[in-house]
């Protein structure tokens, strides 16, 4: 009886919960206001620690182009990338403002262990799909019930069903009590998803629309003629990429680009303001080290752009009169 009411439980009452809003993680500054300032921060710290690097001759071995290509090829002059990118910054962070002042954006806390028992419930309704595994998998059902009889626990199963001969063999080994009349490591896989993979599984979401949104905007600008002289161009006057170079665009592209991609990146993600706030920075700290003119052995960012074949050399070249357009 016991195992036959792990298959067919009816679906729990959930707990009850209140909402309430998440604590700061820093008392001086909402989430909210960390979120749009973190990235611009770290976008500066990290052109700062390039300067830096750059005005003490520090790794020059890595370096892609001398100090002499810096001042003769770029056509824009530093105060100008300098201006254009506070300028962005300014409007973008004048948007973000505007948009949370209107949407009252905050996280909430409170419906953990709601969520928690609602993704028990799916997983132990995924269970049933384990005789379609079998099947698939050429493994006879009833046969494997006859098997697996002599280790389980001495009560009335049926053959017709495998799947409860297994949960008999397993649950002895993994159940320490019910909650909300799930097992313990229904209610632990449960706790996995909501903590561990339905975060990473939103990450993976924001990342995968984002980086396309870009690819393809970016593709559009190079293709067409109009896009390219009018939105685009401005970016690559500067034929030897530098760190605080990386957010030099037009206003156009920027709104583009970043501002509508990345919100829409959200959006869709469902991610929550902390959540945001490290793709946030993340994503300008990729963009900061894709324009560094360094190609750093041991650089993490860079260790992934090669291995998705978008490190720095391929951006230089990219910036370059004769390279990948």
């Amino acid at each position: 009886m016991a195992a036959d009411n792990q298959t067919t439980l009816e679906f729990p009452i959930l707990p009850s919960f209140t909402l309430k809003p998440v604590p700061r993680l820093l008392p001086w500054i909402s989430d909210f206001h960390l979120s749009l300032a973190l990235p611009v921060a770290a976008y500066w710290f990290m052109s700062l620690i390039y300067w830096y690097i750059d005005r003490r001759d520090w790794f020059s071995k890595y370096r892609l182009h001398t100090p002499e290509e810096f001042k003769q090829r770029n056509h824009v002059t530093v105060g100008e990338v300098l201006r254009s990118v506070i300028l962005q910054q300014v409007i973008q962070t004048a948007l973000g403002l505007t948009i949370g002042y209107y949407t009252n954006a905050g996280d909430f806390m409170g419906r953990e262990e709601y969520d928690t028992v609602g993704w028990a419930w799916r997983v132990h309704r995924a269970r049933n799909v384990v005789p379609w595994i079998l099947a698939i998998l050429g493994v006879d059902g009833k046969t494997l019930s006859y098997q697996l009889r002599s280790y389980s626990l001495p009560m009335p199963l049926t053959t017709e069903k495998p799947l409860a001969v297994l949960s008999a063999v397993v649950y002895p080994h993994f159940d320490r009590g019910q909650t909300f009349g799930f097992s313990a490591w229904e209610i632990w896989t449960a706790k996995l998803i909501y903590w561990v993979l339905e975060p990473a599984a939103r990450f993976g979401i924001a990342v995968f629309f984002s980086d396309s949104w870009q690819y393809f905007w970016h593709r559009a600008m190079h293709s067409n003629r109009w896009m390219y002289r009018n939105m685009h161009a401005h970016h690559h006057k500067l034929h030897v990429p530098y760190a605080f170079g990386a957010f030099y665009n037009t206003l156009s592209e920027a709104f583009i680009l970043d501002t509508i991609g990345t919100t829409l990146s959200l959006m869709l993600s469902g991610l929550t303001i902390r959540q945001a706030t490290a793709f946030g920075t993340l994503s300008v700290m990729k963009g900061v080290d894709d324009h560094c003119g360094y190609e750093l052995p041991w650089d993490p960012l860079q260790w992934v752009g090669r291995k998705v074949g978008q490190d720095v050399g391929f951006h230089d070249v990219h910036h370059q009169g004769w390279g990948v357009k």
